[in-house]
């Protein structure tokens, strides 16, 4: 399923929030025992398999690695012995349209368990687990249970399939009713979709869109103000929403979930800042996290400045370049908003989207292994 026309969706709408509000991948795996593994990865190649790479902690190695395609229950071996100095290796796909999980076996017994940080889709760039990070109490995000995206409007037959597989419950739009009659989700069969808006129908994104295809970007600021207004926003503005948000994904009937906006970027780049931080994951683990969306959009946003350079003068194409991409400033503004009008992240979570601490730590006895 094509698009209609250039796609500047994913560019205006994330702008669109700020307005309405206003009137190279840095993976972390997790491990049982960290003593042996302190940092793994798992890429795929060009030709469809799977490198695998880690970081060893000094005096220790990787012995061999296992897969399956349950993160839970990683027994299957795929190497089966592991060259002492060897900081990496690249193996065929071992279950071609499931997603394969893998252990790292350290000299100690000790077991990390790492996949692929996007799921490779034709349609969709930025679909993505937030598992393998590490809290800061050492225990690490459960696998296959939360992810993040951009619409999926354009999701191949295969690329559906491979969602399916996934298992999700829930998908969780957070896009305007514009925007979804305009690019309606393929959505996995199974799963229920809720839709929680998190902009206001007062500025129709559709309309905006329009405007930037006329060449007027008037509306928009200078670079990069757009949307660091909208960090400031969307905390407070959209509390209620993203409250929402946040109960349907800690309930374990919903999961795994996906959430996603236009681009999986800024709206639902905080929904996964929430998630992350509600987990114990620091805050400088968040902004890596939140940064991976230019590395997974960057052909995306390459074409969407493509078009637009024709259209606009060399200071309307940075601030389009602006609202494509994300940026430090724009998460950063979220958190000293939260943190200046709540006193801290914890105090948000419990006052600002009603998070008990019994619901929190439930949560994260569900999503945190040890």
């Amino acid at each position: 399923m094509g698009r209609r026309g250039p796609r500047f969706g994913a560019v205006v709408v994330a702008g669109l929030c700020a307005i309405v509000a206003l009137s190279a991948p840095v993976p972390l795996a997790s491990a049982a025992n960290r003593s042996a593994v302190v940092d793994a990865a798992v890429e795929r190649t060009s030709t469809g398999g799977l490198t695998i790479s880690w970081k060893a902690s000094q005096g220790a190695r990787v012995t061999r690695v296992l897969w399956s395609n349950d993160p839970d229950h990683v027994t299957d071996v795929l190497v089966a012995s592991v060259p002492a100095d060897a900081h990496e290796v690249t193996v065929d796909d071992p279950s071609p349209g499931k997603r394969p999980y893998v252990a790292l076996v350290g000299t100690d017994g000790s077991r990390t368990i790492v996949a692929e940080r996007r799921i490779a889709l034709v349609g969709e760039p930025n679909f993505r687990d937030l598992g393998g990070y590490r809290t800061k109490d050492g225990r690490t995000v459960r696998w296959g249970q939360l992810y993040r995206s951009g619409d999926l409007a354009d999701l191949t037959d295969a690329d559906l399939a491979t969602v399916e597989g996934l298992g999700i419950k829930l998908v969780c739009d957070l896009r305007a009713p514009s925007e979804i009659q305009l690019d309606p989700d393929r959505a996995p069969g199974g799963a229920q979709t809720i839709s929680i808006p998190v902009t206001d129908e007062s500025q129709d994104p559709v309309k905006v869109r329009e405007q930037v295809l006329a060449g007027d970007v008037s509306s928009l600021g200078a670079p990069g103000e757009l949307l660091t207004e909208a960090g400031k926003a969307f905390p407070t503005k959209y509390a209620r929403e993203y409250s929402k948000v946040m109960a349907r994904l800690m309930d374990a009937r919903y999961r795994p979930a996906l959430v996603h906006c236009s681009a999986g970027k800024d709206r639902a780049g905080l929904a996964a800042a929430l998630v992350l931080l509600t987990l114990g994951v620091p805050e400088k683990t968040v902004m890596k996290d939140y940064l991976l969306s230019n590395t997974y959009r960057a052909a995306e946003n390459e074409r969407a400045f493509t078009g637009v350079q024709a259209l606009l003068d060399p200071e309307g194409v940075e601030v389009i370049r602006s609202l494509v991409e994300v940026r430090p400033q724009y998460l950063q503004a979220s958190l000293d908003t939260i943190k200046k009008q709540y006193g801290s992240i914890d105090a948000y979570l419990r006052k600002g989207l009603g998070i008990s601490d019994a619901a929190r730590a439930r949560f994260q006895r569900q999503l945190l292994t040890t």
